[in-house]
């Protein structure tokens, strides 16, 4: 996430100018460079600032080589002996400048410091076909390929399939992609039915090793987001058609993670992940009801009768987060909610989430979001 100036870590390099600001002998610079190579030490005491047009990013560093980036939302007087330099997020921009000297001396970075914009990736620019599909035994596609991208996921009972002439075995809650030009077929076997899902798609994605030729299993948020998926394909509703569009790149980007740690260990039988669901769920609403208590482990365990160990395993299998850093991360979530209200001190506000004491509060406070619950209540309201 970008900071801006009005950040409390900006302090340490430079001030915020409320009023308005009109510069003697200033310098204007239009820009749109995306790639530094160099930073500008700041040798006066009035260097100042001002964004004129865009979004402007700026560099900052005491030793000239730790960087800290800010997004520029105020007019800025920078401090003597910082160095600075400048980077533009939209296309063009345009910055005034005003110092005592016009030559800036600069120092070389080790390393280009380059901002790469926030773009996608892989595009999804039209769904063509959506069928869910109830297969009987002995069930026989003969196959087939196509110029765009399909994708199944096995609902319910098994579905084999051959992808250039190599065989494969889907089981409930499994997804498979097949490229395009492709060759796939489908079959159920002599004692098992099969129900799934089939998606045919366009999509710009220049990377097919990452998602062709294997089964993915999928993990618990994304079963939601097929689920999402399969209602917005059924509505008529107002932008279903761009929510199904999302959560069908959302699910594919989801499975692209998941081949990171693919090899990890799976649920033994799909009846034991929808347990694990199931009552992960229970606990996580627990929470979610008792926050305003002290929660611990053992109030879990006893509350839902497991033991520590299996515990701890539905929270990192599912969670990929020990239950006490989940419970704290709601807690100091829920914290900044009550800043912001400004009913509250921040003592009673560490008292009412069961902090053992203000001092604790703030230290993981700080921990989390990088500055103390008096430093952000204070940046709330300049």
């Amino acid at each position: 996430m970008f900071n801006k100036t009005t950040n409390p870590n900006f302090k340490e390099f430079g001030s915020l100018v409320y009023d308005d600001l009109s510069l003697n002998n200033s310098e204007i610079l239009n820009f749109n460079t995306k790639n530094v190579k160099t930073l500008n030490l700041v040798h006066c005491d009035d260097l100042f600032i001002k964004v004129n047009k865009g979004v402007v990013m700026l560099l900052v560093s005491i030793n000239g080589s730790t960087i800290k980036s800010f997004i520029i939302n105020r007019n800025l007087n920078l401090k003597k002996g910082i160095y600075f330099n400048l980077i533009s997020i939209s296309e063009e921009c345009e910055v005034e400048i005003s110092h005592s000297h016009k030559a800036l001396k600069s120092i070389d970075l080790k390393e280009d410091y380059t901002y790469t914009n926030i773009s996608s990736s892989l595009n999804i620019n039209e769904i063509y076909t959506k069928f869910y599909q109830e297969k009987g035994i002995n069930y026989n596609f003969p196959g087939e390929s196509h110029t765009y991208w399909e994708l199944t996921y096995v609902d319910k009972g098994i579905l084999s399939t051959t992808v250039d002439d190599k065989k494969y075995e889907l089981k409930q809650g499994d997804l498979i992609f097949y490229a395009p030009l492709q060759f796939h077929t489908q079959s159920t076997l002599d004692q098992n039915s099969s129900s799934y899902l089939t998606i045919n798609f366009n999509m710009d994605f220049n990377h097919h090793e990452l998602l062709c030729n294997k089964v993915f299993n999928l993990q618990r948020d994304s079963h939601s987001v097929v689920s999402k998926l399969i209602e917005e394909l059924s509505s008529d509703n107002i932008y279903s058609n761009d929510l199904s569009l999302c959560y069908l790149k959302q699910l594919i980007i989801q499975t692209l993670r998941l081949e990171n740690s693919y090899f990890q260990s799976r649920p033994t039988t799909h009846m034991q992940q929808t347990y694990e669901n199931n009552l992960l769920n229970e606990i996580l609403q627990f929470i979610d009801n008792n926050l305003y208590e002290k929660i611990s482990v053992d109030t879990l365990c006893r509350q839902f009768c497991i033991s520590t160990s299996m515990l701890h395993s539905l929270f990192k299998k599912n969670m990929n987060n020990t239950v006490k850093n989940h419970i704290n991360d709601l807690k100091l979530n829920k914290s900044k909610e009550l800043i912001k209200k400004s009913t509250y001190t921040l003592s009673e506000i560490s008292e009412m989430l069961g902090f053992s004491s203000i001092h604790y509060f703030s230290k993981k406070f700080k921990s989390s979001f990088g500055v103390s619950p008096t430093e952000y209540s204070k940046s709330i309201y300049n």
